[in-house]
């Protein structure tokens, strides 16, 4: 480390700390979701690879392969139950909490390390769509071991070090790529560019062309591998047309309209951005104080661990008790913490590297570590963007950064103001998730106060849920079984995988989801017409109004009439000379979800609803 310290027995205590936070936080609500709507496609990947499924081939999918892959071995070694994506799930940001502490106390003291780490942790949960197994948190974690790789190979005073840490670093972007394409190429993009110049500039150009041919080495080594077990399989092509090509029509018909849904959805969190803004106002100084430090400051006392446990167990225990009551709670605050990261590490991590340009070779080390760390910050919160503007992932590692500086560079009072924030930034972020465990698009599931009834279904074992889900899925599923057990097709709009999961079923479509950010117009429309002329069975049909739509095609199409609306008659169509078995509402001011059966299938779910339709 470039910090002073007395060895690795002296971290301990604050990862001990930051490990037992996040364990009180991710298990008080882990498994008190399903997940229903868009939240488990790691797990109906998975089960869909283990039974035979091929992606590319046998369905659509916009992403990479590498977290199918990584949940068909967790199952497989596990059980097919869906609680063990979520354990995996939260052992997974167990390592990110590793990475970030480790990735911090290179370049800050134990004490903002530890602050820094618990707060980007929680607060990067926040996100309703976040359902703990993602395939975005795979690629981050990847992007971070990136950045940490190529910051430590920096200070490598042996070639054969800074070119086994290069190669770890390439290897990660690439694993990060194959994750999901747009974290992993930004991420590689911003490590070669930022550590590069690092490298030139410490070490001299000879040093850095054998730097960049390392890096280079270890991220083609997995993607070729992987490309070519595709091409072997003979889905390469396909692959690479649906992520480049069909999976971003769904995002944009035009790289403008990024820019566009970027400019729409901040004005609607105009709070949040002005928020951010002044927060980086009051900020600024203590950030740039402690870029510009020869050294990271050490804790003013020597042994803090006691304090820094009691007052987060505490700030995180109160709020958890509070989200056993009906007190309300205030929704999307930690987006201020979104914009906050965006704009920070956008604006520092620039100035870093002018300062860096500008400064002595050695004395420049920390400066160019700080604009690796800065430059991966911004990556990674940019790329998520293109999926969804504002989202809370967007803030690893880059809200760490940001706070572990405010809390070093500031001065006492500062640093004392800092804490206050800190702990109601933390205390909202519970309060928030335990209200609103999982949402997606107007779909939300109900508190994880109320989450308490198990389900027969084998796979949820483990599992604690709400009455309202838990008597949708063992309804549901049944009656899905059966039809897949005679070889018919089944059907949900627009999109609840975990029942295709669960019961074995197939939908007669090209594609399993379709979320407009999901399924391009044109698939869509080919997808209404396969519906059509192959009637599913089983439907579970999520009725949107034509409000909701609209504000969907004004997010995602310029407010032009979308696929979805081919999609919708369809469904429409089909479902008049069906049999409506039930109907389900999440939470009352929800759209609701409507169980068809086909009239002529002896097979179904016992009526325990409406039967007039």
């Amino acid at each position: 480390m470039n910090n002073p310290s007395r060895g690795w027995r002296s971290e301990i205590w604050p990862l001990g700390i930051i490990l037992i936070s996040a364990a009180l936080y991710y298990f008080s609500f882990f498994n008190r979701f399903a997940g229903l709507r868009s939240g488990d496609g790691e797990y109906s990947g998975g089960l869909a690879l283990l039974s035979g499924g091929l992606p590319y081939r046998d369905y659509f999918s916009a992403g990479p392969p590498l977290n199918q892959i990584k949940s068909a071995v967790e199952l497989a070694l596990f059980g097919k139950a869906l609680i063990v994506t979520r354990t995996c799930a939260v052992l997974e940001r167990f390592v990110i909490a590793g990475v970030l502490y480790a990735w911090l106390r290179r370049n800050f003291g134990c004490w903002a390390s530890s602050l820094a780490t618990i707060v980007t942790l929680i607060v990067s949960t926040g996100d309703v769509t976040d359902p703990l197994a993602s395939y975005n948190h795979d690629a981050i974690l990847f992007a971070m071991l990136c950045g940490f790789a190529a910051s430590v190979s920096l200070e490598s005073r042996r070639c054969r070090n800074e070119l086994v840490f290069a190669l770890c670093a390439g290897t990660s972007a690439g694993l990060s790529a194959l994750t999901k394409q747009t974290v992993g190429l930004g991420t590689a993009v911003a490590v070669v560019v930022i550590a590069g110049a690092a490298c030139a500039k410490i070490h001299g150009f000879r040093r850095f062309a054998g730097w960049l041919a390392a890096y280079g080495m270890g991220f083609a080594a997995p993607v070729l591998i992987v490309a070519g077990y595709l091409a072997h399989l003979g889905v390469l092509h396909s692959c690479l047309q649906m992520l480049f090509v069909t999976g971003p029509q769904a995002k944009a018909a035009r790289p403008g309209m990024f820019l566009g849904r970027e400019i729409l959805i901040a004005a609607s969190l105009a709070i949040w951005v002005l928020a951010a803004v002044i927060a980086l106002l009051l900020d600024r100084r203590a950030i740039w104080r402690s870029f510009n430090a020869e050294a990271p400051k050490e804790d003013p006392t020597a042994s803090p661990w006691r304090l820094l446990a009691m007052g987060s167990l505490l700030v995180i225990g109160v709020a958890e008790l509070l989200a056993l009551t009906s007190l309300p709670v205030l929704r999307d605050f930690s987006k201020g913490s979104v914009y906050f990261t965006f704009i920070g590490t956008g604006i520092f991590g620039f100035l870093t590297v002018i300062c860096g340009l500008r400064r002595p070779a050695f004395s420049g080390l920390r400066m160019w570590q700080l604009a690796v760390f800065a430059a991966v910050g911004w990556s990674v919160a940019f790329t998520l963007s293109l999926s969804w503007p504002a989202f809370e992932a967007m803030t690893l590692p880059g809200l760490g950064l940001l706070l572990a500086a405010t809390v070093e560079g500031a001065r006492p009072f500062g640093r004392r103001f800092s804490y206050v924030v800190m702990a109601i930034m933390v205390f909202m972020a519970v309060r928030e998730k335990l209200d609103l465990p999982f949402g997606f698009d107007g779909l939300n599931e109900a508190p994880v106060r109320f989450s308490t009834v198990k389900s027969d279904i084998p796979a949820l074992r483990g599992m604690r849920l709400p009455a309202e889900t838990e008597r949708l899925l063992d309804e549901t599923v049944p009656a899905m079984h059966s039809a897949n057990a005679a070889h018919a097709p089944v059907f949900t709009y627009s999109e609840m995988g975990l029942l295709y999961a669960l019961s074995g079923g197939h939908p007669p479509t090209w594609s399993g989801s379709h979320n407009i950010d999901v399924v391009s117009d044109a698939l869509a429309q080919q997808d209404a017409e396969r519906l059509l002329r192959n009637p599913p069975a089983v439907i579970l049909y999520e009725r949107r109004s034509d409000a909701a739509l609209h504000i969907e095609e004004l997010v995602w199409r310029d407010g032009k009439r979308s696929g979805q609306r081919a999609l919708i008659a369809a469904l429409n169509t089909i479902t008049a000379n069906y049999r409506l078995v039930d109907t389900f509402h999440m939470l009352p001011q929800d759209p609701p979800i409507e169980l068809y059966i086909r009239k002529d299938e002896s097979h179904g779910a016992p009526v325990s609803g409406s039967d007039s339709h």
